[in-house]
């Protein structure tokens, strides 16, 4: 009788791997346009690819049948403790049978690209990173190597054979031969990842094209173990149309008390253009959902593939993917953060709701709200990369709110449009305001490029504009009178500690404090009901994606386009009268923020709207932009230079193919920070977070700097606390430690 050999403690071997078959057809179909787009890339026969692809999905869990490993299954259905150093990982048994399956494809039909077996590469790093040192696998250099349970194995060749064979192919019956008993897993694995890797790199003609392939090949395993074990099918690409989301478009405004006439002729411009653009309208033109139905436009031209929706951060992302939300459905749209890699560590067997969130984290939901370092990171192999480049090759890519970024990241968002254009996918690149050296920076990352701006709101004056020559410290009297003549008010200061000072000055007018220090669960509720706020205090999280809409405006200085976003919060729907901004003077901490080359560029801000009449026309304040980054030149700043090099060092470092979890290079980073800092869960909220599993204590999480995280953690049960002062009020604060607090941005 054959015995039972398990996957997972609820799901047979046989039924999770006919389940990661399922799921793996689903899949191809789903991935079919790409795989043949790669195909002709790198030079691979697409049906030899759906070999090893198939040869990765029935042998990945093939170590499985050990008996260390159906020990602990046992012990698990049973509820009874298992001593996990005692575990072996199974990838690493997997990886053997992998490895001689792949040679076996070499023999019959040759290479798929150079002589890299990377089929056996996918099984191995299907849950762990990989690396020379082989750090995820520290255990097993010293754990003795499981005993096969032959007739399990045997069991599971005979499935596998059968699944080839239902797909027309042969199947390497050597496998059934293969003697594993004097091998040792872990030398094997150390030895191809330090020798033959590294080897076939230097020697190989093509190896640009394993990398890609590579990816490619282990997304498609992901995406099959992943929905195998969660028993969901494959929900890929979005299923809706431009007509649909119109409608939704007239709802949503119909909730929101906003006349809808129509598509503006911007839209229906964007709706209706093929390939790459780059969009410039104001705030309050309609440019989300211009995106959007630009983005399905495209999609339906390229035969399905997935929406990816970018930001500058995610403290404001909730309000974009409600809307998307809205828009598409529920279960349709992911939400990253940038402590998504985190919930990577967790062991195999996650529980569904974690599996799912994995979904979002992976870009494998069919559309996707992220910040802009979800897909920068991928240059460095930092978390699961390859199924985030599998996944952002094939899909529309909206980088929302360009201006945004220093010229660090610049660099590096250019080097990922020109690599990611080159695997297929398209981009729009949008802000309300882009200097034209912007759009020529960003117009060379393309071989073609579509700009559209949206010139019906030019000559239009939305606000009046006046510059105050003293601090926003001195401006208390002036805010007071403006809410008390009824006015709503906003105040916008350039960092955390002037937010937070600001707020316990003017308390007594029951101000609504905003900013990066709250945890997500109370940005949430903050951002519930900061529209309906008389007194709004925030920092520059209100520049992006909030739809909220005030009378008057003071602010600390800014870069000119900065203040043209924190302006678009005033006066939204153009149908007030009398709407005000006042632009104070920076202090010095804002000089260390916005201008910490020394460029002057908060100086000729201020001169340049000092110097400018107070009604502003659309078209007055793009000269003001214009005027002043005409003395920038970022191309030649050496932030810029090193970054647009960073990438193609990294791959050097990493032969291409091997995980990077932690990044020790400090080049390695997607914004240059005077600190790093690192979400962690506030020690007050310890009991709490300790009943939830991973995916709710994100809701508590904030980031704090990592100096201060280590003076003042503490680590119970693998999560990280730290020791600081919190409210709901008034967010994160140092404890004890005032000196330093205005360096929070």
């Amino acid at each position: 009788m054959n015995c039972v050999i398990w996957a997972k403690p609820d799901q047979p071997y046989e039924e999770h791997i006919n389940a990661s078959y399922n799921a793996w057809k689903q899949t191809v179909e789903a991935k079919r346009e790409q795989i043949q787009r790669f195909s002709q890339e790198f030079g691979f026969d697409e049906s030899r690819f759906l070999r090893s692809s198939l040869l990765s999905i029935v042998l990945h869990d093939i170590g499985k049948c050990t008996d260390i490993f159906q020990q602990m299954m046992i012990a698990k259905q049973k509820g009874d403790r298992f001593d996990y150093r005692e575990n072996y990982r199974h990838e690493l048994v997997s990886f053997i049978y992998a490895v001689y399956g792949s040679y076996f494809l070499k023999e019959q039909e040759g290479h798929l690209v150079g002589k890299l077996p990377i089929e056996a590469l996918a099984v191995l790093g299907h849950h762990k990173a990989i690396n020379p040192n082989m750090s995820s696998f520290e255990k097993e250099r010293t754990n003795e190597t499981p005993s096969i349970i032959e007739d399990g194995v045997n069991q599971a060749l005979l499935l596998a054979k059968e699944i080839f064979e239902k797909e027309g192919y042969d199947f390497p019956d050597s496998l059934f031969t293969l003697n594993t008993r004097n091998l040792d897993p872990y030398k094997q694995a150390s030895s191809f990842l330090n020798y033959t890797v590294t080897k076939i790199f230097q020697e190989e003609n093509n190896c640009k094209a394993i990398r890609p392939t590579y990816l490619l090949l282990k997304a498609i395993l992901h995406y099959s173990d992943w929905h195998g074990s969660s028993g969901s099918d494959v929900n890929y690409s979005l299923q809706t149309n431009s007509t649909k989301l119109v409608s939704e478009i007239r709802k949503r405004c119909e909730l929101k008390n906003i006349d809808f006439a129509g598509l503006t002729e911007f839209q229906k411009k964007c709706a209706s253009t093929l390939g790459n653009v780059i969009a410039v309208a104001p705030t309050g033109s309609g440019k989300t959902e211009a995106s959007l139905l630009w983005a399905l436009n495209n999609l339906k031209n390229m035969g399905g593939g997935k929406l990816v929706y970018l930001l500058p951060t995610m403290v404001t992302a909730n309000s974009i993917f409600s809307r998307l939300e809205d828009y598409f459905g529920k279960g349709n749209v992911g939400l990253t953060h940038s402590t998504a890699s985190f919930m990577f560590q967790e062991e195999e067997d996650n529980p569904t709701e974690r599996r799912n969130v994995l979904f979002d984290k992976s870009f494998m939901k069919p559309a996707i709200v992220a910040t802009i370092d979800q897909l920068l990171v991928t240059g460095f192999n930092h978390g699961k990369w390859t199924l985030v480049e599998a996944n952002a090759a094939n899909s529309v890519i909206v980088i929302d709110e360009i201006h945004s970024y220093d010229s660090w990241t610049l660099g590096l968002i250019i080097k990922s449009i020109e690599h990611f254009s080159k695997l297929g996918a398209r981009f729009m690149l949008m802000s309300a305001t882009m200097p034209t050296y912007l759009i020529n920076i960003l117009s060379k990352a393309f071989s073609s490029v579509e700009v559209i701006k949206d010139d019906f709101l030019l000559n239009s004056c939305r606000n009046k504009y006046t510059t105050c020559d003293k601090f926003i410290d001195d401006a208390i009297s002036d805010i007071e009178k403006s809410v008390c003549d009824g006015k709503k008010t906003l105040v916008v200061v350039n960092n955390v500690a002037k937010c937070q000072e600001l707020y316990k000055k003017i308390s007594f007018l029951k101000p609504v404090c905003y900013h990066s220090k709250f945890t997500l669960e109370d940005r949430a509720k903050k951002e519930s009901f900061i529209e309906d706020s008389n007194l709004l205090i925030a920092t520059q999280v209100v520049e992006v994606s909030l739809d909220i809409d005030f009378d008057v405006m003071f602010c600390e200085c800014a870069p000119p386009d900065a203040i043209v976003q924190r302006a678009g919060r005033v006066n939204r729907r153009r149908n007030k009268a009398d709407t005000r901004i006042f632009i104070f003077k920076a202090s010095d901490v804002s000089k260390r923020i916005y201008d910490p080359d020394l460029t002057g560029i908060l100086t000729n801000s201020f001169q340049s709207f000092e110097n400018s009449p107070e009604n502003l026309t659309e078209a007055d304040l793009i000269r003001i932009v214009e005027n002043v980054y005409s003395k920038i030149n970022i191309e030649d700043s050496k932030n810029f230079m090193d970054s647009s090099r960073q990438y193609t060092e990294t791959q050097k470092r990493l032969s291409g193919i091997f995980d990077n979890p932690n990044r020790e290079d400090n080049n390695e980073v997607t914004r240059k920070m005077d600190y790093l800092q690192i979400p962690v869960i506030p020690l007050i909220f310890k009991d709490e977070a300790l009943k939830l599993p991973p995916s709710k204590r994100r809701l508590f999480e904030i980031k704090m700097p990592y100096w201060y995280v280590l003076k003042n953690k503490q680590e119970i049960r693998g999560i990280t606390f730290c020791e600081m002062s919190y409210d709901f009020e008034i967010g994160a604060q140092f404890k004890n430690d005032t000196e330093i607090s205005s360096l929070i941005i």
